[in-house]
Formats: C-alpha cells, structure tokens, sequence
C-alpha cells in the first residue's frame, strides 16, 4: 500500500515536469490588421499584427468565404520585435478557385488556440465589383422634448467597396418599422411626435451596391407635455381640463373685454381724423368802415375784398411774436424820429373829423395810397392824432 501511494506520487510529479518543459501554455496573437477593406480578384492580401513576448513566433491564419466555409490556412514567423506578416496571393492558380465567392470574408490568427485569437473581415470580389455594406454602428436615441427624439450613429466599418452616400432611418411607432427619412449625415432629429410615447429606431447604411442590413435596434420616449397654464378671469372662475391645464370659463367677461377695446380703437381714430380748428380774421382797411364799425365780432381780416382763413393752432404764436416785433420796430422809430403824440390832445367831434378829412384831401400829396398812409387817415379820423402829428408823420414816411 505505501509503495503504491510512492508510486503515484512519482509518476504524478514526471508527468507535471515533463508537460511544463515539452508543452509551454502560449499566449495568442495580440492584434491583425489588413492594409485594406476591399480586395479584388488578383489581390494580394497581407495579414500582420503583434505577438506577446516570449510566446512561440509560429502564427497561423485560417480564412473562411462568406458562406463561413474555409477557404485557406497559411503561416508565418513573428520576427524578433514580435511583428508577424502573412501574404495570401489570390492570382495563383491554387488560390483563384478559393477566392471564387463575392462577399465578406473573415480571417483569424492564432498561435495554439483558434477560439482565442484575433479575428477580421474584408471584403473580396472577384470581378471588382462594390457589395453592400456593414451596417452603422453605435446607434444613439435621446429625447429633446415632448415632440422630439435626436438620433446619431457612427459610419459602418466595411463600406463594401464604395463610398456611404447616405443612410436609410426606420421608426417604429407600434405598428413595425417604416422608413421615415434618407440622411446624408450621421444625425437626425425625428420632430412631430406624441409626448409621453416610446419608439424604436434602426439604421441602414446605402452605397453604390445598395442598402445594408439594418442596425441595432434602439429605444426611446418622448418627455411629458409641458403645462400650460392660463390666468383666471377677474370673476375669479376657473376649472381645469383632463391635461392638466387652467382655462377661464368667464366667457361674458372676455366679451365685456373684447368691447371695451373696440371702443377705445373706435374713439382713438375719431381723435386722430378730426380737422384742425380754423378761427377767420379780418380787418377791414376801408376808411369809411373803420369810422362806421371799428371793429367786427367775427375777427375777420380783409385785405382788398379777400378774406384770409388761417388754421389758428399753427399761426397764432408766430402772429405774437411778429406783432410784438413791429411794436418794437414802431416804439423805436417814434423815438427817434420824436413823433410822441400831443399830451393835451383831446376827442375831436364830428365837425373837426370832417375838417381834418377835408384838410388830408387837399394836402394829400402821395402819388398813390399805402397801407401805412391809409393807417395816418384812419387814426386821424378816428380822433386819435391831431392834423400836426398827422403831417409830421406823413413826411416821416416820406423819408428814403
């Protein structure tokens, strides 16, 4: 009995020395990469990556057709800065029947172990034609508002030999998807939606070959809708409806309202088209009117025979100021040419009016009338200066 347990205690202690020499655990292929994503009939293809430090140099890679057959297995030699690269020539005549299938096909890597290396895929087409390519990736749906969802995805990793002129988006709102919109860009904001409800979304990438099979499926809900909320009228009466919303049931006092500012509109354009006031000034110049009837009630102004209408509002501060400047004028004058009116003069009658007219008549030596000699005789008939101040005037206005 002891020298059975012996026994297996040797046997088992060999058995582990001998495996840790003769069958080291190796690591597998750190990373593969090809130098493109589309080959053609006659193409070489190079296979190259890194392997881990101290792993065995010997890297293998196994290539399967779009149908998942395999297709080749070939191997290369990591050099001594872990760098491997393997080139499979598809224009040998052992390799052109290989390469016969138009699609995607997968490459993996490995050392020991195919379940745990690196894999690959590019696209091969015997007679150079574009397939359709990968789907977009990174679908992304975020809700903005109660009407709206923005979408962005990423740019597919095989483009099939062509380039992506644009992307097919499909929305589900309950009944299955349907196309909504062919972008040219990455993004899109689905507008127009019902608060409060989910849709799903899926993109597809579109080249030359046509369209890709579609994306992930993405999820998102709408936020609720906002509350709008609307004043009570001034009765105080309010309610709220089922969505949460205040609206006045006051319906007379919004038309009381709605009146009352019509009215007002109504009177503020009688204000504006109502007409300047217009006030008629005259004066009647004539020498016998002025001795009959010196003044007239309707403030007229007539100057031969011509009544002047005169807006009022717009000439009577300009009339002020012109008449306090001639009275200015007129003080001035007087004064200097000492024309101050007799001190002890006294009403004329009725006999000395008529005297003193006769007496201008036969002295009357202007070759024709002005306003200003018609006013002398008016004033001297009316009693106002004496026939000596009427001659001193006159030859005053007589002077250049």
């Amino acid at each position: 009995m002891k020298i059975s347990l012996i026994k297996i205690f040797s046997i088992l202690f060999v058995s582990s020395l001998v495996s840790s020499v003769v069958l080291p655990a190796y690591a597998e292929v750190i990373s593969l990469q090809t130098n493109a994503v589309f080959y053609k009939g006659g193409n070489q293809i190079y296979f190259s990556g890194k392997t881990a430090p101290g792993d065995s140099p010997y890297v293998t890679v196994v290539i399967h057709d779009p149908n998942n057959s395999f297709v080749l297995l070939s191997s290369g030699v990591a050099d001594s800065n872990n760098a491997y690269q393997i080139i499979v020539d598809t224009a040998t005549s052992s390799n052109q029947p290989k390469f016969s299938l138009k699609g995607i096909y997968n490459a993996t890597a490995f050392i020991m172990n195919q379940a745990a290396g690196k894999t690959i895929s590019f696209v091969f087409s015997p007679d150079g034609s574009p397939i359709i390519p990968s789907p977009p990736t990174n679908l992304k749906a975020i809700p903005y508002s109660s009407t709206e969802i923005d979408l962005s995805w990423s740019a597919p990793g095989m483009n099939g030999g062509s380039q992506i002129t644009g992307y097919q988006i499909e929305r589900d709102s309950g009944n299955g998807f349907n196309v909504i919109k062919n972008s040219a860009t990455v993004t899109y904001s689905d507008i127009g939606l019902t608060p409060s409800k989910q849709y799903s979304y899926r993109v597809s990438a579109i080249n030359s070959a046509g369209t890709s099979n579609p994306s992930n499926v993405i999820y998102a809900t709408t936020t609720s809708a906002p509350v709008q909320t609307i004043p009570p009228s001034s009765s105080g009466k309010s309610t709220q409806n089922n969505t949460g919303t205040t609206q006045t049931t006051n319906a007379q006092t919004i038309y009381e309202e709605i009146q009352k500012r019509i009215e007002n509109a109504k009177r503020l354009q009688q204000l504006m088209q109502a007409k300047p006031k217009a006030v008629s000034l005259s004066e009647n110049m004539n020498l016998g009117a002025s001795i009959g009837n010196p003044s007239t009630s309707n403030m007229g102004t007539i100057f031969g025979n011509k009544s002047l209408l005169i807006d009022f509002n717009n000439i009577l501060y300009p009339l002020i100021a012109l008449a306090g400047a001639g009275v200015i004028v007129a003080v001035i004058y007087v004064k200097k040419n000492r024309l101050w009116f007799n001190s002890d003069f006294k009403p004329m009658n009725g006999q000395n009016v008529g005297d003193s007219m006769k007496y201008v008549e036969k002295h009357d030596d202007f070759e024709e009338e002005d306003y200003s000699f018609m006013i002398l005789k008016n004033r001297l008939a009316k009693g106002e200066i004496t026939i000596e101040e009427f001659n001193r005037l006159k030859d005053a206005l007589k002077e250049p």
